[in-house]
């Protein structure tokens, strides 16, 4: 399929006016650029009427315990973070031992060690990077940290990013990783939880809309935690100069389209609502103003009557109801016939109704493969049934494979359970 299309660019000018909508600080606020402009409401899929498969999975290992993210080590050997503090090395299907050297973390609700990359240059750098939520019950924030692997011990960590908001609770970390071509690194930072959680004496969901907040946003970064002089705030002092992208709930997933040269990003919704984003550099993606979601009540009480708003872009997909959407990955291989090019999203937990008993009793996990056109519009959607599993992660092998980690559908409260799982896709 074709993917020539208009490029994501990574050097831009700024794209500022200030604008106030529905009563926010007029200082938090900029007005998109008319040629960027959102294009309306986006049709809402139900995934129970897509046409579905039964995934084959090769078993690559298990007992996992809580997992959360995995990369590929230079010599085949993985790397898997685990929620509860622990970073381990698959190789040849045997668990390691825990790596020494592992920061701290606050593990509780969503909370822990989250995500994992690599430095481009891993090889001769040996960098490491950590997500994980780092403080206490009633007060902490997102932290990145980088460090040398040397063997079976992370060496010389320095702390390069944290979230500047210290939040309570323990929800909507967002942590996703993904370098873009020019060496620099993003990372997606949740808005900080549901209501009643508050920040600043306002719901902190709000902090999504607020410049002066790393909540609710995509930072972007050096590989040593400075800050790119070409992000698109860069220059405004009253604007945290990190910020690539605003307006978002919960990224879990990013991904790159090295052909179209198109970021993408899939983004929790509250109860329905999940997001498929094309994310641009400078530009506002609503959250909580336009939303396709309701509040976690009985009556399903609308977030916002709005769905789209002129200042803001509109999703290229959305879910309801909620396939709880993870990371997602372009895929570049030619292992599964005709799919090069396509998406290919981790949906944590499906259910077979809309009933909430019925999303309680038997939850499912599954991988949505999304085809889209040449300017990044999703054209066809399929589901790839995995089991009755947390699809957690996914990601492409350095051998063309689809692999995807899974672990069981109940949130663990303490570590132990040791349900994780990492599959390989075979072709179909």
């Amino acid at each position: 399929m074709s993917k020539k299309s208009k490029k994501l660019l990574i050097t831009v000018p700024l794209l500022v006016s200030l604008a106030a909508i529905a009563g926010f600080a007029t200082h938090s606020m900029l007005s998109a650029d008319k040629n960027l402009a959102s294009k309306g409401p986006t049709a809402v899929t139900d995934y129970r009427e897509l046409p579905s498969r039964d995934a084959t999975l090769t078993k690559i290992a298990d007992g996992l315990d809580a997992p959360w993210a995995f990369t590929w080590l230079p010599n085949g050997d993985m790397l898997v973070s685990e929620r509860f503090g622990t970073l381990r090395i698959v190789k040849d299907g045997v668990l390691s031992e825990p790596i020494s050297g592992v920061p701290d973390v606050f593990a509780a609700g969503q909370g822990g060690l989250l995500d994992i990359s690599l430095h481009p240059q891993f090889a001769e750098n040996r960098y490491v990077y950590l997500s994980y939520a780092h403080g206490t019950q009633e007060g902490n924030q997102l932290r990145v940290t980088r460090a040398e692997l040397n063997g079976m011990t992370l060496e010389n960590p320095e702390n390069i990013f944290e979230v500047a908001q210290t939040k309570t609770g323990a929800s909507h970390y967002g942590s996703r990783f993904q370098w873009l071509p020019d060496g620099t690194l993003l990372l997606s930072v949740g808005d900080g939880g549901n209501p009643p959680t508050e920040y600043d004496g306002k719901l902190i969901r709000e902090q999504a809309q607020y410049l002066t907040a790393h909540l609710g946003k995509i930072i972007r970064i050096n590989d040593d935690g400075t800050i790119p002089a070409d992000n698109p705030f860069a220059s405004r002092p009253d604007v945290r100069p990190e910020i690539w992208s605003y307006g978002h709930r919960n990224v879990q997933g990013i991904t790159y389209d090295t052909e179209g040269e198109r970021l993408i990003a899939s983004e929790h919704g509250s109860k329905g609502g999940d997001e498929l984003n094309l994310v641009l550099p400078g530009q506002n993606y609503g959250w909580p103003l336009a939303t396709y979601s309701t509040e976690y009540d009985a009556r399903g009480t609308l977030i916002s009557p709005d769905q789209t708003l002129p200042d803001a872009e509109d999703p290229i997909a959305v879910w309801t109801p909620t396939i709880a959407p993870s990371d997602i990955v372009y895929y570049t291989g030619d292992r599964y016939g005709e799919w090069k090019g396509d998406l290919f999203l981790a949906a944590m937990l499906l259910r077979s109704d809309a009933s909430i008993r019925a999303y309680m009793s038997s939850p499912a996990g599954a991988v949505l493969r999304l085809e889209t056109d040449s300017e990044g519009n999703i054209t066809a959607q399929e589901r790839i049934k995995v089991g009755e599993v947390r699809v957690r992660d996914i990601d492409q092998g350095p051998d063309g494979f689809l692999y995807v980690l899974t672990d069981s559908t109940s949130r663990q409260s303490r570590a132990g359970a040791k349900s994780g799982t990492l599959w390989r896709i075979e072709p179909f």
